[in-house]
């Protein structure tokens, strides 16, 4: 084998992963040919080369290739270094097998974990909780910053576990250092984890920090689970949101989930078979309460799924919480700090089509109006008589009594 065929055929990479040494997100090394107390060996994927910077190194000056490379890793001559080579080429244990893929639900469940420790470290991910009045303290939810396969957090079993499960997806051209590179999901998302049955993380849902326009709402493909879980066994009442966020409003507030079981739509059009199934089997259930936006869409849904779910308890009682025009839960957490509007919008639903929502919402504010204590007028502090055998003094009380 000529050397021009082994240089083809036998990529920095492959050198590198048999000795054990793996570059930073720079490319960069500690030379393994002197000791060195910073990084100073450059690694170039594109051309399979590398350079030691440091004038301590033996190598310093001189640019090796991947023979290069092994004659001084194993201090050998460079026959010696060529043999090595062709043996590496043809020896499958330099390439050692690929780890078995992660289940679906131990990826999901491994990255959810990593997407809800990121919350805590982005500034502009707590600034958007805020914004939706959303406590991520009390909630189960996690941040994508789209990093989690570079550098030091690079994992090739688990990258190849991402890619089957849709959290990343192979780019058109190679990174910087000559490495695949990789497109995240929903980068800059906020997640929440969808869950099986067995309330296993089986699907997450992204909902974009970055865009309230165009596309805002992302889920992985083969979608999978319910959120926040499937309602439990004895579930007697369950509200249905419209939305994951509006769902996660509500879970914040004891008041709701001490009394009633949430689960959320993925949308106007989002009442899958799995929602469909699971609340098949609620063998308790009483009542179906319908919480989605005030709008047409909203409308129309409420309409539509009201009949399929009474088609599959003939028995159970449907119902629907109202709310102002054009508002949804979330946006009403948001102009309302007092959690009392909730129990009062729930405790006042209605059968659908039977009371208008701004009627009803304008008339539980005027009730929590004339439930709010009135404050006594404190007594008026007596004016101190001014002294007016000081000209002073009197200029002065005459002067600030407009501020």
């Amino acid at each position: 084998m000529e050397i021009s065929e082994i240089k083809a055929q036998l990529p920095l990479s492959r050198v590198l992963q048999h000795y054990g040494l793996k570059p930073d997100k720079h490319g960069r090394l500690h030379c393994p040919f002197h000791e060195d107390h910073t990084p100073s060996l450059q690694v170039y994927y594109k051309t399979h080369t590398v350079y030691c910077f440091s004038s301590n190194c033996q190598t310093h000056g001189q640019s090796m290739d991947v023979i290069d490379f092994v004659l001084h890793k194993e201090g050998c001559t460079k026959h010696e270094a060529i043999e090595k080579c062709k043996e590496l080429i043809g020896s499958e244990a330099t390439t050692p097998p690929p780890a078995e893929p992660l289940t679906r639900t131990a990826v999901l469940t491994k990255m959810f974990t990593y997407f809800r420790n990121a919350v805590y470290n982005s500034k502009p991910a707590q600034e958007y909780l805020r914004s939706r009045a959303l406590d991520p303290s009390t909630l189960e939810v996690g941040y994508n910053t789209g990093q989690f396969h570079h550098g030091t957090r690079r994992d090739e079993g688990l990258i190849r576990s991402c890619l089957d499960v849709g959290l990343l997806s192979r780019h058109d051209r190679p990174g910087r250092t000559g490495e695949e590179a990789y497109r995240p999901f929903a980068k800059y998302g906020l997640v929440f984890a969808l869950r099986n049955k067995a309330n296993q993380v089986s699907g997450l849902y992204f909902r974009s920090t970055i865009n309230d326009q165009d596309q805002r709402h992302f889920y992985l493909k083969d979608r999978q689970g319910l959120y926040p879980r499937y309602p439990a066994a004895d579930t007697k009442k369950l509200i249905l949101t419209e939305s994951v966020i509006d769902a996660a409003t509500l879970l914040q507030l004891p008041a709701i989930t001490g009394s009633y079981s949430v689960l959320a739509l993925y949308g106007t059009n989002g009442l899958t078979e799995e929602h469909e199934q699971a609340i098949r089997e609620l063998s308790q259930l009483q009542e179906l309460i319908f919480w989605l936006n005030a709008d047409a869409p909203g409308e129309e849904a409420t309409k539509k799924h009201a009949a399929t779910l009474q088609a599959l308890h003939p028995a159970v009682r449907i119902t629907r919480v109202y709310l102002p025009a054009g508002e949804d839960i979330n946006s009403l957490a948001q102009t309302h700090s007092d959690p009392g509007i909730f129990t009062d919008l729930v405790e006042a639903r209605q059968a659908p089509g039977t009371e208008k929502g701004a009627k009803l919402f304008g008339s539980i504010e005027k009730k929590k109006e004339q439930k709010a204590p009135v404050q006594p007028a404190k007594p008026a502090t007596p004016a101190k008589e001014l002294d007016t055998s000081n000209p002073y003094k009197l200029r002065y009380h005459t002067d600030t009594a407009h501020y």
